[in-house]
């Protein structure tokens, strides 16, 4: 008799343990993070173990067609459509590569939990035939992805939100509360990919109770300017920012952008921050006579730092102190670093390995989490958070073909 969809859920459920793998690509477009967990129980009752970490390399093909299709002007449907299954081949080759490194057969793997690449987020509510909606788009074809590995997958975490009235992000904070949360002291996770967010957890703060949100860019911009003067995918250290003056001018102008202004909920992409707001800044960069890369790519790595700093000082300011752990790309940028510490004389700042784990692989954890929630039926969304009318279960099911 066919084993169903059934059959495979019910076995998931009922073991007592589960080798779940989390699959994070972000919007900094530069690698696939893949983190291969072993997980027990599920909500307040989750424990695990990160058995092995790795990182695969985006080909610089496959990059500039995803760069390419994330602006509206340089977007082609029949890219789109051939990068939704291309992506899914490259997520099973990384995946292949994270468990091999760990000693084991993708046999031994019970589930993937994968984010994928977004192209298009847009939050902001507007009418299409008659209807209001929002929506986001991120590729990499769930069904191909569980066919090629023949293992479950859960996909599409933001969907379900967004059809609650919420904005689909930022989706870590649930995890970050649930695994992080202190009874000792007052937290702030502030993960820098290409886009920044934080997750402001108050000593013995529940996952319902915390405040996230996305704060801007993070490492966006200036790999942007480093892939375009240096010809390198990022500012390694943060030693070219160091090395430029930040031009007050250019700044203010950063400054300005309305989206630091509202309060959240409230998340951002590419759409905000990418290619037209990129050539935005550069078209003003040379009108105010700043043509050195190095003050380039200061003065873009200060509005990442002042961002931060300006919007967690009006959410912490009650605070005598707090503890700033980083993570992502970012948390190796000391440029970064050192602007944290100078904005928020009142934190202790740190990288996420004074959690124990490595900061670089945080949201790929944070993926095998929520598809473990999604197994176990625990709404994951945090209505505060995104905005939704109330928690919902995030995440669809592709079962292999």
């Amino acid at each position: 008799m066919p084993r169903t969809p059934l059959d495979t859920l019910t076995s998931l459920v009922t073991r007592p343990e589960r080798i779940i793998c989390g699959i994070m690509s972000g919007t900094s477009v530069d690698a696939v993070d893949v983190a291969l967990l072993r997980v027990r129980g599920g909500g307040s009752a989750l424990s695990l173990e990160l058995l092995q970490y790795t990182e695969t390399l985006y080909s610089e093909e496959l990059q500039n067609r995803i760069f390419a299709n994330a602006e509206v002007a340089s977007s082609n449907v029949n890219d789109i459509c051939l990068l939704h299954t291309a992506l899914a081949h490259v997520y099973a080759s990384a995946v292949r590569d994270c468990v091999r490194e760990a000693g084991m057969e993708v046999d031994d793997v019970d589930l993937l939990g994968m984010h994928g690449q977004t192209l298009r987020h847009l939050p902001e509510s507007m009418s299409i035939g008659g209807h209001d909606i929002c929506s986001t788009l991120q590729i990499g074809s769930g069904p191909t992805l569980a066919t090629l590995l023949q293992v479950p997958v859960v996909y599409d975490f933001r969907s379900g939100d967004m059809a609650l009235g919420g904005q689909g992000a930022p989706l870590v904070p649930y995890t970050d509360a649930l695994l992080f949360a202190s009874d000792e002291e007052h937290r702030v996770l502030l993960n820098i990919g290409g886009i920044a967010n934080c997750s402001i957890l108050p000593r013995g703060c529940a996952p319902g109770d915390a405040v996230a949100f996305d704060t801007g860019p993070g490492n966006m911009m200036v790999d942007a300017l480093m892939r375009k003067f240096y010809g390198r995918e990022f500012d390694k250290g943060g030693v070219v920012a160091a090395s430029g003056n930040v031009h007050p001018d250019l700044l203010t102008w950063l400054r300005q952008h309305p989206y630091y202004r509202r309060r959240p909920p409230k998340s951002a992409g590419r759409e905000l921050f990418g290619e037209d707001y990129l050539n935005d800044y550069l078209d003003l960069a040379a009108e105010l006579g700043v043509r050195e890369p190095a003050d380039l790519v200061a003065t873009a790595a200060e509005i990442t730092v002042r961002s931060i700093t300006a919007q967690l000082r009006a959410l912490t300011e009650e605070w005598d102190s707090f503890h700033l752990i980083v993570s992502g790309g970012g948390a190796h940028n000391r440029y970064f670093l050192e602007g944290l510490r100078y904005g928020l004389p009142n934190a202790r700042v740190d990288t996420g390995s004074v959690l124990g784990i490595d900061p670089d692989a945080k949201e790929a954890i944070a993926f095998a989490v929520l598809a473990n929630e999604w197994l176990m039926g625990n709404t994951a969304a945090i209505p505060r958070v995104t905005g939704a009318r109330r928690p919902g279960l995030l995440g669809a099911l592709a079962i292999p073909a």
